[in-house]
């Protein structure tokens, strides 16, 4: 019969809907069996897979987290508008627009950082840059400690709401998203942590 048919990766995540890295990734981990040929390519059985269509007509890898995040681009550049509101000073139109610049590398270095395991410890440098950054300039700018951090925070709310939405769907999330949340919570910090000690460089200094 036709539907006992293997499937090579490419028509299997077709049938499926998701992506060939999803694929991999549930298969790895077990959630769907995959026969594995001498050479060493994958096949799926196509009942199978049917089967699990139906019984799973919707689950959340890697690239639905990825997208979660993307979508929190449009809250970054509305915050590097806000995120001085603590300040009476006027601030250029250029150092509003470095702001909204940094809260979407902090976005796009996020998504390096879970998507790119090979280059997690220079990604960490990038994200530690980023947070230097938002503390020198947050500093020139007058604001105190406590209003920078809360400043930041700002960023920081759309992408972990982002996660929590994620969560919130009641489809099955697969092991290797539910592994990247605390890695979003992680590189968040890391970035905090260098703003405020460049914050208080730049104070002591003063």
């Amino acid at each position: 019969m036709q539907e006992n048919y293997l499937l090579g990766i490419s028509e299997a995540s077709q049938l499926l809907g998701v992506s060939e890295g999803s694929l991999r990734q549930w298969t790895d981990e077990g959630i769907i069996k995959a026969f594995v040929t001498p050479g060493g390519h994958r096949r799926y059985n196509e009942a199978d897979l049917k089967k699990f269509r139906k019984t799973h007509p919707r689950m959340l890898g890697l690239k639905d987290l990825v997208v979660e995040l993307k979508e929190t681009t449009q809250e970054h550049r509305d915050i590097g508008q806000i995120s001085i509101k603590h300040t009476n000073k006027e601030i250029n139109q250029g150092t509003q627009d470095h702001l909204s610049d940094l809260g979407r590398q902090m976005l796009n270095f996020i998504i390096k950082y879970i998507t790119e395991p090979n280059n997690r410890e220079e990604t960490i440098e990038l994200v530690r840059g980023v947070g230097r950054d938002h503390g020198e300039i947050l500093f020139k700018m007058g604001l105190s400690l406590n209003d920078s951090v809360e400043a930041f925070i700002l960023h920081r709310d759309p992408i972990m709401n982002a996660v929590t939405h994620l969560m919130k769907k009641r489809e099955v999330i697969t092991g290797s998203v539910v592994e990247k949340i605390p890695m979003v919570a992680h590189v968040m910090d890391e970035a905090l942590i260098a703003l405020v000690a460049t914050h208080q460089k730049y104070r002591k200094d003063a």
